[in-house]
Order: structure tokens, then C-alpha cells, then sequence
């Protein structure tokens, strides 16, 4: 038997706990839209009014509150020149390994790099950046001494 007070209480505890986990402030606002649709869920209200509250609530959370999240805590993206990048020197936090992901440290930032080197690039190593590959760089190790 369906019980849709339930699944609205499941709905919004699986979506509070994904925003826990990725905290992004927006998806909570869905886990609320769900709690008060399992309101009316509770009270026996038609399914199709369930849903529309769900959609209604969210929708009214995210577009009164999104603004002043954003705000609040401040947007991490950074816009990055794939041309500056290209050619800089970068050192090896977790080695990176042949057909494996590795981890380079450039200026501040950590990337996930790869290279087409054939050996393993160990630990603390320099490497130069050839490519970005979406958010991947491609790199090689420097030799000895050079650049």
C-alpha cells in the first residue's frame, strides 16, 4: 500500500542529507518542499495537491532565497585562462601513475593531471602543464635541473 506521508518524509530526509553532504543551498530547499507536502500527506489531501505544495514550496524557497544564499556563501568559482596555465610548472602532491589519475599543485590550486609519460611521476616532482583537458591537466615531468 502506498503511503504518502512516508515517502514525503523519506524525500525530504534524503534531500536535507544530500545537502549536507554537497552543500550547495539549493537542494534543501526541495527537502522542505517535501516535509510540507508529507503535511498535507498526513492530513489526506489528494496526491496532485501533495505535489503541487512540493513544487510550489521549492520553487518559492529557491527564488526568495538563492539571491541571499549566493551571497551568504559566496561563489567558489574562478574563472581560469586556459593560455595561462599551459607551459607553468606545477608540483606533484599524489604521484601520478601510468593509465592513472595523479594530483599537481599550480600556484594555490590543485588539479587532477595525467600524463602520457610512461613511468611514474613521484611525489613532490616537477612537471610542466602541456594541456587542459576540461578539468584535467596533461602534464610531463621536467628534467633534472630545467625546465
Amino acid at each position: 500500500m502506498f503511503n504518502a506521508f512516508l515517502t514525503w518524509v523519506i524525500l525530504g530526509v534524503i534531500l536535507t542529507v544530500i545537502e549536507i553532504v554537497t552543500p550547495t543551498f539549493f537542494i534543501f530547499w526541495f527537502g522542505l518542499g517535501a516535509f510540507a507536502a508529507s503535511v498535507l500527506a498526513y492530513f489526506d489531501f489528494s496526491i496532485l495537491f501533495q505535489t503541487v505544495t512540493f513544487v510550489l514550496v521549492s520553487g518559492i524557497l529557491v527564488a526568495l532565497t538563492r539571491p541571499f544564499a549566493k551571497k551568504f556563501v559566496g561563489s567558489s568559482e574562478k574563472e581560469i585562462n586556459v593560455d595561462e596555465i599551459i607551459g607553468q610548472v606545477g608540483r606533484v602532491t599524489k604521484e601520478i601513475k601510468p593509465g592513472s589519475f595523479g594530483i599537481v599543485k599550480v600556484g594555490s590550486e590543485e588539479w587532477r593531471a595525467v600524463s602520457n609519460f610512461e613511468g611514474v611521476i613521484r611525489k613532490d616532482s616537477r612537471v610542466k602543464i602541456l594541456k587542459l583537458e576540461g578539468t584535467t591537466l596533461i602534464v610531463e615531468p621536467l628534467k633534472e635541473g630545467g625546465e
